[in-house]
């Protein structure tokens, strides 16, 4: 019997990933625990595919769904909810109708205005926890990460 400890595959990784998995799951949990409230609607996945179009106005059905990482019958079902909602609209592509693109909508488009400002409040009350030392040094060092993320292709600057 082998008496080494169990190393499970995520021991395995290189700790650049593992610090970078945990740093994105926990800021991820954070504000969607911010926005996950009764005045928002929509499902985390939802919210999700707003904010990529809102971030991609008139991007691809196609593109979108390799973005979030779902099929496209499953984006079809959420974008038809948002629709619903008059968050995003549907345009066929003038060149190609086949091609569908997508657009954030004005209410959509209010309601994410609203609820990241109501994000960057709380987000603002947590950190107000630590020291205005630690306030300052992690701005700098956020944004070098940023940087550097944005060398994988991992964030967009």
């Amino acid at each position: 019997m082998d008496n080494k400890p169990y190393q499970s595959e995520w021991d395995q990784l290189p700790e650049n990933v593992k610090v970078t998995a945990q740093l994105f799951g926990t800021l991820a949990q954070t504000i969607f625990s911010y926005f996950n409230d009764e005045t928002i609607k929509i499902s985390p996945l939802n919210f999700m595919i707003l904010m990529d179009i809102l971030g991609n106005p008139g991007t691809s059905m196609s593109e979108l769904a390799k973005r979030v990482g779902i099929s496209k019958p499953q984006l079809s079902r959420s974008v038809s909810k948002l629709e619903d909602l008059h968050m995003i609209k549907r345009v066929h592509n003038t060149e190609n109708r086949r091609n569908v693109n997508v657009y954030p909508d004005k209410e959509g488009s209010d309601l994410m205005a609203q609820q990241f400002l109501r994000v960057a409040n709380r987000l603002d009350k947590t950190l107000s926890a630590l020291s205005s030392e630690d306030r300052a040094r992690l701005v700098p060092l956020m944004t070098e990460s940023l940087e550097i993320l944005s060398k994988a292709g991992i964030v967009q600057q």
